[in-house]
C-alpha cells in the first residue's frame, strides 16, 4: 500500500513539474507569438497602403492595436496613411505618438521629418533629420545625412549644409546628390577648381547626365575658360532636355550680354 502511495505522488509530482513547465513554455510562447503577430499585422497594413487599399490598411491597423496599442510602429504607419488621406493633423498626431513611446525609434523620426519637409516646416524637419542622424546603428543613415543638408540649404545653413553632404559620402560615396550639392555650394563660394571635381564625382556616379549636371557644367567650363567644354555641354543641354528649367536658364543666361 505504501508503495502504490508512494507512486501515486510520484506522478502527481510529475504531473504537476510538466505542468509548470508546460505554463512557462506557453508564457514565453506568447510574448514571441504576440511579436509575430504584430508584425504580421504591421506588414500587411504596408502593403496595403502602398497599394492605396486605404480600408484594408485601417483594418489591419485597428487589429495591430489590439495586440500593443503603445507600439511605436504601429502609430507610425497610422501616421503614414493619413498623410495619404491628408489628415494632416492625426498624421502628425501618430508621428508624435510613435516617437513618445520611442524616441529612439529613428524610422519614425524619418517619416516625420519628411512629413514635416513636405509641409515646408524646414526647421522642424532639420531638427528631426538631425536627431535621427545621431543613431548610430540606423541602416539608412546616409539619406538621413542628406536630408539634414537639403534642409539645412532651405535654412540658409551652408556650412552645416557642407559638413552633413560630406558626412553623407563617408558613409556612402555613391550618393550622387551629395556630390552635386556640394560642387553647387564651391560654386557659390567661388571655388571653380574643388566644384569641377565634385561635379566629375557625380558624373561617375550616373548612367547619364542630368540637367542640372549640365547647366552647372556650362557655367563652371565658362569660369575656367574652357570654350569647347561650355559649348558642347550647352549643346547636349539643349538636345537632350529642351523643354528642362536649367536649358530655359541656360538660354536667358545666352542671351544676356552679361553672364553671370
Amino acid at each position: 500500500m505504501k508503495r502504490k502511495l508512494s507512486s501515486v505522488f510520484f506522478i502527481v509530482g510529475l504531473l504537476v513539474v510538466l505542468l509548470s513547465v508546460g505554463c512557462s513554455t506557453t508564457k514565453t510562447g506568447t510574448g514571441v507569438d504576440k511579436q509575430r503577430v504584430l508584425e504580421n499585422r504591421l506588414d500587411l497594413a504596408m502593403g496595403y497602403l502602398t497599394r492605396g487599399d486605404h480600408e484594408r490598411t485601417r483594418f489591419h491597423l485597428n487589429k495591430a492595436m489590439e495586440v500593443d496599442s503603445s507600439s511605436p510602429a504601429v502609430h507610425d504607419t497610422w501616421a503614414l496613411l493619413y498623410q495619404q488621406e491628408k489628415e494632416f493633423e492625426e498624421a502628425e498626431s501618430h508621428f508624435r505618438k510613435a516617437l513618445s513611446y520611442d524616441p529612439t525609434f529613428t524610422r519614425g523620426r524619418n517619416n516625420y521629418g519628411m512629413f514635416l519637409l513636405n509641409m515646408d516646416r524646414f526647421e522642424d524637419a532639420y531638427d528631426q533629420f538631425l536627431k535621427g542622424s545621431e543613431d548610430l546603428g540606423y541602416p539608412r543613415r546616409a539619406e538621413l545625412f542628406l536630408k539634414v543638408g537639403v534642409t539645412a540649404l532651405q535654412l540658409n545653413k551652408l556650412s552645416e549644409a557642407e559638413a552633413a553632404f560630406e558626412k553623407a559620402l563617408d558613409l556612402d560615396s555613391r550618393m550622387s546628390l551629395a556630390h552635386i550639392e556640394l560642387a553647387d555650394l564651391a560654386f557659390r563660394r567661388g571655388d571653380y577648381p574643388l566644384a569641377q571635381q565634385r561635379l566629375n564625382q557625380y558624373n561617375s556616379t550616373r548612367n547619364s547626365p542630368t540637367p542640372r549636371g549640365l547647366w552647372l557644367g556650362v557655367r563652371l567650363a565658362d569660369k575656367l575658360g574652357n570654350s569647347d567644354a561650355e559649348a558642347s555641354q550647352g549643346l547636349a543641354l539643349r538636345n537632350l532636355y529642351p523643354e528642362s528649367r536649367e536649358n530655359q536658364e541656360y538660354k536667358n543666361w545666352l542671351n544676356n550680354e552679361q553672364k553671370p
